[in-house]
C-alpha cells in the first residue's frame, strides 16, 4: 500500500493576488510578491475552489459503438472566491476594472460609473496557499496564472446581518506569443516529487 498520511495537506491560510496581464512569474513560492501585486485580502472561510475541466467528444462509428479516439474541445481552468474586503481592487474585479475618483480635490467624495458596455478585463492571477504543519514544517503553494479574467460574479446581498461578500470566478486565458503555459505551481514541498519520501522529522524539514 501507498499510504502516506505525511503527505496530507491543509491549505490552513492564503490569499489571492493580482497585477497587470503578463506580469512575469514570481521566483518561488515563499518570496513577498513584488509591489505590482496587490492583494485582495479577507475570504470566507471557503477560501478558494480551482476547477479544471477538459471537454472531450467521441468519434462515432458505423462499425462499433466505442468510440475510436477523442476529439478535445476546450480546456478550461478557473479559480473561485468569495471577497470581503470592499476595496478598490476588489470592487474593480468584480465591476470589470471600474475605478473610483474624487469628485473633487479634497472632497472625500468618490464616485464610479458602470459602463453598459461590458469590457475585457485580463489580469495576472497568483494564488497563495501555506500549510503549517509544525514550527519546522511549513509548505508554501503558489499558483500564478499570467493571463486571466473574471467571467463570473455572485450575487452581492447586503444587509445588517452579513458583511459584504464579492464572489469572483477567474477563468485563465491563452497565453500570448505562441507559450503553451496556462499556469504555473510553484512550492517548496517535497511530496509533489514522484519519487520521494516523508520527510524524518522536524529536522529533516528544517534542512529544506
Amino acid at each position: 500500500m501507498s499510504l502516506n498520511s505525511s503527505f496530507v495537506r491543509v491549505p490552513g491560510t492564503g490569499e489571492l493576488y493580482l497585477a497587470a496581464p503578463g506580469t512575469p512569474e514570481p521566483t518561488d513560492a515563499t518570496s513577498p510578491l513584488p509591489a505590482a501585486w496587490t492583494g485582495l485580502g479577507l475570504t470566507t472561510s471557503d477560501g478558494v475552489t480551482l476547477s479544471r475541466k477538459i471537454e472531450r467528444e467521441p468519434t462515432e462509428h458505423w462499425q462499433t459503438l466505442t468510440p475510436a479516439r477523442f476529439i478535445l474541445k476546450s480546456h478550461e481552468l478557473t479559480v473561485k472566491s468569495a471577497l470581503q474586503e470592499s476595496k478598490a481592487a476588489v470592487l474593480s474585479a468584480y465591476f470589470s476594472g471600474m475605478v473610483f475618483a474624487e469628485t473633487a480635490a479634497g472632497s472625500k467624495k468618490f464616485r464610479a460609473e458602470l459602463s453598459t458596455i461590458p469590457r475585457g478585463d485580463a489580469r495576472a492571477l497568483c494564488v497563495d496557499w501555506t500549510d503549517q504543519v509544525s514550527d519546522t514544517e511549513v509548505y508554501a503553494h503558489r499558483l500564478y496564472l499570467p493571463r486571466a479574467e473574471v467571467t463570473e460574479t455572485e450575487e452581492a446581498q447586503w444587509s445588517r446581518t452579513q458583511e459584504a461578500r464579492w464572489g469572483l470566478t477567474f477563468s485563465a486565458l491563452a497565453p500570448p506569443s505562441g507559450s503553451t503555459v496556462l499556469a504555473v505551481w510553484l512550492t517548496n514541498d517535497p511530496a509533489v516529487l514522484a519519487a520521494t519520501t516523508p520527510p524524518a522529522g522536524p529536522a529533516a524539514a528544517a534542512e529544506k
